[in-house]
């Protein structure tokens, strides 16, 4: 098992963002995280990634208690994630950009320059590689912070979003890059609102709803649950399916 999480949860005072969540993660897995605004999927995904610290519960990877190690203590054991908002240096170029993920493995400029090259040449931003990282648009700023992360050689990317925003060809470009990037031998967890993201690219999927997993399985299957399409449309969704 690469990561474990058992039982986690997470409160902000009286507030339950996430109350006992399990996941479990296997090398070589792609895995969905999905619900409706607020359910609780990017504290919880916050919690596997390091920044946040849980309330509750247990988070392991590749064997070792990660429950409350810092951002850069799950980077070097090769946990990877991108967030909702690009963070990128913005006066940096983007091969520079890419550069500061290549130092975590490469400590020697030389080795880290030539690391971040075939990176950027891997994501598709090599026209882009010496434009400073303020020029580019949303989708530009996506892929280049997947590149940074991926420059880090990690075992798992915690991917947040990193597809939304895209235009139909952009959205397809990008599934094609996650994929690659999982050919590669990196497993992937993904939070997403995009179903058509989570139906092709994912074979498990975990469902949030008010701070707890929901439902658990096969994308075809879970898109069929009742009680998931109740958490996404509402109570009134089963007699308004059956009145269409």
């Amino acid at each position: 098992m690469l990561l474990e999480a058992q039982n986690v949860a997470k409160a902000f005072g009286d507030f339950h963002a996430v109350a006992g969540a399990d996941l479990s993660v296997d090398e070589g897995d792609i895995i969905g995280l999905i619900g409706p605004n607020g359910a609780g999927k990017s504290t919880f995904f916050n919690c596997l990634a390091g920044d946040t610290t849980p309330t509750g519960g247990r988070i392991s990877f590749a064997g070792q208690d990660v429950t409350t190690a810092s951002p850069e203590a799950h980077a070097r054991l090769g946990v990877g994630r991108t967030f909702q908002v690009p963070a990128t240096f913005e006066d940096m170029t983007v091969l520079d950009n890419v550069m500061v993920g290549a130092f975590l493995r490469h400590p020697h400029r030389r080795d880290a320059r030539e690391h971040a090259r075939g990176i950027v040449e891997l994501t598709g931003l090599n026209s882009v590689a010496h434009s400073r990282a303020r020029s580019l648009g949303t989708p530009g700023r996506k892929r280049l912070e997947i590149a940074r992360v991926l420059a880090t050689n990690p075992r798992l990317m915690l991917l947040d979003e990193s597809l939304a925003g895209l235009t139909p060809t952009e959205l397809q470009e990008a599934i094609k890059l996650v994929r690659r990037i999982h050919e590669m031998g990196v497993t992937i967890v993904i939070v997403e609102h995009i179903m058509e993201v989570i139906m092709t690219l994912t074979r498990r999927v975990l469902v949030f709803n008010q701070g707890h997993v929901i439902a658990s399985g096969k994308p075809e299957d879970v898109v069929k649950d009742e009680t998931v399409i109740t958490a996404y449309l509402g109570h009134g969704s089963r007699r308004h399916r059956s009145e269409t």
